[in-house]
């Protein structure tokens, strides 16, 4: 639960940007114009309680995945309206 808490999403008009952790810390900043696609995998019960999985797929095969994310498919959409 803490980590859901210390997790941190950005997206602006040129690039994501996602920490992870509380004590060890995972950080990726991404070009948008380097993402191929935002996935989102959401269990049934991660769609009753708002979470899920977020996969991000860039150029040449690089992905990187999240769990456990609160609102995933807000963030999508975001990512969606920006690209």
């Amino acid at each position: 639960m803490l980590d859901r808490y210390s997790d941190e999403f950005a997206i602006t008009n040129k690039r994501i940007i996602v920490k992870t952790g509380l004590i060890s810390r995972k950080t990726l900043e991404m070009n948008l114009n380097k993402i191929e696609s935002v996935n989102v995998d959401q269990s049934i019960l991660g769609r009753m309680l708002g979470y899920g999985t977020i996969r991000i797929i860039g150029t040449g095969g690089t992905r990187e995945e999240f769990p456990n994310i609160s609102n995933p498919i807000e963030f999508r959409k975001k990512f969606q309206e920006l690209s």
